[in-house]
């Protein structure tokens, strides 16, 4: 018999979630430190791109890549317009790790090019204190979900998250974030990358709950794109990632229960320059750092009830704007 109650079952469930994911990450370090430097037969990798590979016992694929980085921002607006905090410096940083399952060699023609097993640990901590245990941790939100690249410029992405209040702010919220992204190249350099992305309440509200009786789960859908331009001649990406978001009739929630309603709920855009940092070792990973600004225009009225009400500033401000910077390590 199980004494154990709903809550606790919960609490429980997320602690081993978490552990899971812990010890993924743990492995995963260990794995990504031996195959960057190491050689079967015990040498160091070549060094020189021009370098010939060996005809025998060949470097195998890694098992895992991903990436770290920690941003730094003036704000925590999530990607659903709602404003969290707009006091101190804002850290964010990422630790994602992608586990190769399936890779098809450059030569063959098939549909199903990669499949991976993305896992991934996205924090926020604040130099203010916040929520309602106020405190500087403010967020932990964890991520599993597999990665198929098709047809060679396709990517379907399938990551679910949970969203962990630190600070007992709400509840532990579930959500599935399927993205579907092509990635073109007819312009030398230049790409424009379009996507389109479905994001789906599984548990719990992610959004601003203001009257519990009549709040439901509900969804929303985004269209958006990322162009970016790579320079040749300097170390220079330049990237302007833009969105729109279209509500469930529910997802967001009025001052009086009622639903926000269904039209374009928020407008972002941003834009982003990214320097390489070439001068680090390839044998140390892939450095770089980057800097942008950001501009989002809210325009569900549930959205701005709950910002109103929740929100960091307390007010009903439609346009937010918001700088970002960080350094990025790819391994």
């Amino acid at each position: 018999m199980n004494f154990l109650s709903p809550d606790s079952k919960r609490v429980r469930l997320r602690q081993h979630f978490l552990h899971i994911l812990l010890l993924l990450f743990a492995f995963a370090g260990f794995s990504a430190l031996d195959a960057a430097t190491i050689t079967p037969s015990g040498e160091k990798s070549p060094s020189s791109p021009n370098a010939l590979a060996p005809t025998t016992n060949a470097e195998p694929e890694h098992l895992v890549h991903g990436l770290i980085n920690l941003e730094f921002a003036d704000h925590h607006l999530t990607p659903r317009g709602i404003n969290l905090q707009d006091k101190g410096l804002i850290s964010q940083p990422l630790l994602r790790l992608d586990w190769d399952l399936y890779k098809l060699a450059p030569t063959a023609d098939k549909t199903i090019n990669e499949v991976t097993l993305t896992t991934a640990l996205w924090n926020d901590i604040d130099t203010d204190r916040s929520g309602v245990k106020p405190g500087n941790w403010n967020e932990i939100d964890p991520t599993i979900g597999p990665n198929i690249r098709f047809l060679r410029d396709w990517t379907l992405e399938s990551p679910f998250t949970a969203f962990v209040s630190e600070t007992s702010s709400f509840p532990t919220c579930w959500a599935w974030d399927p993205r579907l992204t092509y990635h073109d190249h007819f312009i030398k350099n230049f790409s424009i990358n379009p996507y389109i992305e479905f994001f789906d309440e599984l548990q719990n509200k992610i959004t601003v709950v203001l009257v519990p009786a009549r709040s439901e789960r509900s969804y929303y859908g985004v269209i958006g794109m990322d162009p970016t331009y790579a320079f040749q001649q300097i170390p220079l990406k330049l990237e302007l990632p833009t969105y729109i978001t279209i509500p469930g009739e529910n997802f967001y929630q009025r001052k009086d229960g009622s639903g926000g309603g269904i039209d374009v709920g928020l407008f972002t855009t941003m834009f982003k320059a990214t320097v390489p940092l070439d001068f680090i070792s390839s044998s140390f990973g892939k450095w770089s750092v980057y800097a942008g600004v950001q501009y989002d225009y809210l325009n569900n009225p549930g959205l701005l009830d709950g910002n109103e009400i929740a929100g960091a500033a307390q007010n009903r401000e439609r346009s937010i704007v918001v700088f970002h910077g960080g350094i990025t390590f790819r391994f």
